[in-house]
């Protein structure tokens, strides 16, 4: 039996020192990422040294809502070691294989996006029209898939979030608040549908599947098990999720020693 691992990279295996949740020893962490100079993401050395070991036995794929610039920087995950054949980046828009975008998965994900006019030149707009507020600090297109703000959670008015995500949606728009972010993501775009395309590439029998957001929800229920990280927007949100899911013990840093130990663990259930 082939065992797929498909897991989100941030706030689920790795972490900026904003996010640890907890007082970690400097020496327990490995830089997963560095950028501008200056160290940003880090896991545990038990969560590398695990990440390796279940690498042999299981395919590791990372989910990412990443563009390919913001992954191929976290390059500290894999030192030394081989990188995963293929790893999911933008949200599923793309799928990288060997480092090299699947030019048809992408085609195939565009013409979907343009169809339903679930395009950055038709949701702009919308965005302006909505959020013309000072709690907007910053407007960033994703590599022309999709957009996220850069918000003031002081100023962001929470009670305001549902009827957000629920305009946005009646135009195509999925809408998840993660940390300072405020992502708009066309529906076309999803984790899990662009797992399922590599399940089928690598004849892969068995998936078990790790996040921490609303934008890892289609993933999870989409596996045969999954961890959901209980410091997570997912579960703040209180989102209701399929028996299958289940939330970490863990909070903090240290959800990626447990996700990755239940990982060991069931790739030997599977043999």
């Amino acid at each position: 039996m082939t065992v797929l691992f498909a897991s989100d990279l941030d706030q689920t295996l790795i972490y900026s020192r904003n996010s640890m949740g907890m007082d970690v020893a400097e020496d327990e962490l490995v830089e997963v990422e560095r950028y501008e100079g200056k160290p940003l993401s880090f896991m545990t050395q038990s969560s590398q040294s695990a990440l390796w070991a279940i690498n042999e036995k299981v395919f590791f794929l990372p989910v990412t809502t990443r563009t390919q610039a913001q992954y191929e920087r976290v390059t500290g995950i894999f030192k030394g070691r081989q990188a995963p054949r293929f790893a999911v980046i933008s949200n599923g828009a793309v799928i990288l294989e060997n480092g090299v975008p699947i030019k048809e998965w992408s085609e195939e994900i565009r013409r979907q996006c343009v169809s339903r006019k679930t395009i950055i030149t038709e949701l702009l707009p919308e965005i302006e029209r909505h959020f013309s507020e000072d709690w907007v600090l910053k407007v960033r297109e994703a590599d022309n898939w999709f957009v996220y703000l850069i918000v003031d959670r002081a100023r962001f008015p929470e009670d305001k979030l549902d009827f957000y995500t629920a305009a946005f949606k009646k135009l195509g728009w999925g809408m998840s608040l993660q940390g300072r972010k405020l992502y708009f993501m066309p529906e076309s775009i999803t984790k899990a549908g662009a797992m399922e395309y590599v399940k089928e590439r690598l004849g892969a029998t068995y998936v078990v599947a790790a996040g921490d957001s609303l934008l890892d929800l289609d993933l999870l229920e989409s596996a045969d098990y999954s961890m959901l990280a209980s410091h997570g927007e997912a579960v703040k949100s209180a989102v209701p999720v399929s028996g299958h899911i289940h939330r970490t013990a863990e909070h903090g840093i240290k959800v990626g020693e447990e996700i990755l130990g239940r990982v060991a663990e069931v790739s030997l259930q599977r043999k």
